[in-house]
């Protein structure tokens, strides 16, 4: 029996020693970082849970309102609509002039506000280029082109210009003041020089500009031939090489713009409705699709509103040049320098009669002699065309531009 008491109290000793070793806990993790550690494997945010809840999850905060916030660029924004630049046109289009016409001349309209870019600007170039003012189409009082020039032989040439002869192409800018300039040459070159040669011959060009001027520069790219003059691939060539080029060296102040893409049919060659009778020079209808490009390249450049400049524009202080130094002590380059050639049809083409309010007719040298054969290596260019004792009357419709100045 004292054994069985025994027994019987050392039972009940282990008990109550195993239920007071379950009171005693460990030190254990704190209630507000258990809570943490749920709100991490719960994806709950800490602040959801109940300080008090021992650690049980409750219903989660109402999310914040998503507040956007509206950020206001400080770079100056215009609202300017910058026209389409596709055309599409029907395969007749390429050979009929009056077809052309009926299915483009409504997206390249000028009116006469958006045409007074002309007033700010001086266009400079080949004989492609005098065709804005030997067509009528702007005053020669701002283009300063001579024919055969290339930007290979630019500063070998001197202008006539607004009146004076024999004007360095420093002092054209000097006394025209532009605001924009539009370099347009490259048909001289292509045959004559590779893309890496003309490109860093016009680099000395386009220089000249922007330290003899405040002008932006434009520069147009060659535009595409109908004849053997020229392949067009090899145009390409040199357009897409001087565009890059301009990418990479101008960054500010330079632009390139290209017009004689709407000049070209399905097959990339210039339009045969469209040129001047040798397959080369520009018929007149070409110079107003050319404006309308500068005008839509001067708004995607941020220049112009549509109808007025935009930003300062400091104009160089007006240097007071002797009449001496300006004009020719002898006429004998005047007597001698053959005119540049001018664009002009030989054909039934050159009479139509376009679909417009109003008409000028100019008569302007008609280019009789066949365009050279491609020489890309020792020869120089050939003129394109020669001046003859003939002339065409040309119909130029103003295409609702305002008329000469």
């Amino acid at each position: 029996m004292k054994y069985i008491y025994a027994f019987a109290s050392a039972v009940v000793f282990i008990l109550l020693s195993g239920c007071a070793s379950a009171d005693i806990r460990p030190e254990s993790v704190s209630q507000h970082d258990q809570e943490l550690i749920s709100g991490l494997v719960s994806g709950t945010r800490p602040d959801t849970l109940s300080a008090g809840s021992g650690g049980e999850e409750t219903e989660p905060a109402e999310p914040e309102e998503d507040v956007t916030v509206s950020v206001t660029s400080s770079t100056p924004q215009h609202s300017v609509e910058i026209p389409p630049v596709e055309v599409a046109t029907t395969p007749d289009a390429d050979s009929d002039f009056n077809i052309f016409y009926s299915e483009v001349h409504d997206q390249f309209v000028l009116s006469e506000e958006e045409m007074s870019f002309v007033e700010h600007t001086l266009f400079v170039g080949d004989s492609i280029c005098s065709g804005f003012s030997e067509y009528g189409i702007i005053s020669p009082d701002r283009v300063a082109a001579k024919g055969n020039l290339g930007s290979r032989s630019f500063f070998d040439y001197s202008f006539k210009f607004r009146g004076r002869v024999d004007l360095t192409y420093e002092q054209v800018l000097k006394l025209s003041r532009p605001r924009y300039v539009i370099l347009s040459m490259g048909m001289n070159d292509v045959n004559m020089v590779n893309e890496e040669t003309y490109c860093e011959n016009y680099r000395k060009v386009i220089e000249a500009t922007l330290s003899g001027s405040k002008a932006e520069v434009f520069v147009a790219a060659i535009t595409p031939v109908c004849s053997k003059f020229c392949a067009n691939s090899v145009i390409d060539s040199f357009n897409d090489t001087m565009r890059e080029f301009i990418a990479d060296e101008f960054p500010e102040r330079v632009h390139y713009f290209d017009f004689g893409q709407y000049l070209k049919n399905e097959q990339g060659k210039l339009r045969t409705c469209l040129h001047s009778g040798d397959g080369v020079h520009l018929g007149p209808y070409c110079y107003y699709i050319a404006l309308w490009e500068i005008h839509r390249a001067l708004m995607e450049a941020g220049l112009w509103d549509g109808t007025a400049p935009i930003g300062t524009f400091e104009e160089e202080q007006e240097e007071v040049i002797e009449p001496a130094d300006l004009e020719t002590t002898s006429s004998s380059e005047e007597v001698s320098e053959d005119p540049p050639p001018v664009p002009s049809k030989t054909t039934a083409r050159s009479k139509i009669t376009k679909p417009a309010p109003s008409k000028t007719t100019k008569a302007i040298p008609v280019d009789t002699a066949e365009p050279a054969e491609p020489q890309r290596s020792t020869e120089q260019p050939q003129e394109i065309s020669e001046e003859t004792d003939s002339t065409a009357e040309i119909v130029i419709a103003t295409i609702e531009a305002p008329p000469a100045e």
